[in-house]
């Protein structure tokens, strides 16, 4: 019992960073990370708030998911709704809080961003080492890997491209401008995956700790 505690508990924080992360990228208007870019540019011409849409994005990755995986697919797999509809209860609630922060200069803009892309590394590391249930944007790629021998990192990279291409033309498409995917998404492709890196090396303790024994 402690240890679902203690997986779900790192879980439930890396899900709470990973979201005020993309709220803070959504209100400076620079863009999102890739797998919340194609919500962000919709809510953009919409108007509905990107957190419903990032759930509704969320059940689209998972059926995606279940095409792929045909009979592998488990409902192991539907687990993943959970968090990720948590993903997107929460940016919506952050963005409520944060909407106040001033993004009027293109350097409070910047920062923003960077301050939102600090916060989606530190989410996607304790989502990951929380090793309690795989987030939809993972799982995807995931499963791609797995069904055609690939490795996870090259599919992830791939499907990041795919997403941000799909963003620019919904974005060209709708709004003839680039509004919703911008630097700040290039930043956040570039940049989360080296921070996690650096978590994960510094913070060697707390993997230790978080890392399965056998048998458990």
């Amino acid at each position: 019992m402690k240890e679902f505690i203690k997986r779900f508990g790192v879980l439930v924080i890396g899900i709470l960073c990973m979201s005020a992360g993309v709220a803070l990228s959504k209100l400076s208007l620079l863009g999102t990370s890739p797998i919340s870019s194609i919500p962000n540019v919709i809510s953009n011409i919409t108007a509905i708030p990107i957190g419903q849409l990032t759930i509704v994005f969320i059940f689209i990755l998972v059926l995606l998911e279940a095409l792929v995986l045909r009979r592998q697919f488990s409902w192991q797999n539907l687990l993943q709704l959970i968090p990720g509809s948590l993903f997107g209860w929460f940016i919506d609630a952050f963005v409520k809080v944060f909407h106040n922060l001033p993004n009027q200069t293109y350097i409070e803009q910047l920062g923003l961003v960077l301050m939102g892309t600090v916060l989606l590394s530190l989410g996607v590391f304790l989502e990951v080492n929380s090793h309690a249930i795989i987030m939809p944007g993972e799982g995807l790629p995931n499963a791609i890997a797995l069904i055609h021998q690939l490795k996870f990192a090259k599919v992830k990279v791939y499907n990041d491209f795919i997403l941000i291409g799909i963003s620019l033309v919904l974005a060209l498409g709708f709004t003839h401008s680039l509004a919703g995917v911008r630097e700040g998404t290039l930043i956040a492709a570039f940049l989360t995956g080296r921070l996690v890196n650096f978590f994960t090396e510094h913070a060697n303790r707390f993997v230790d700790w978080m890392t399965p024994v056998a048998g458990d």
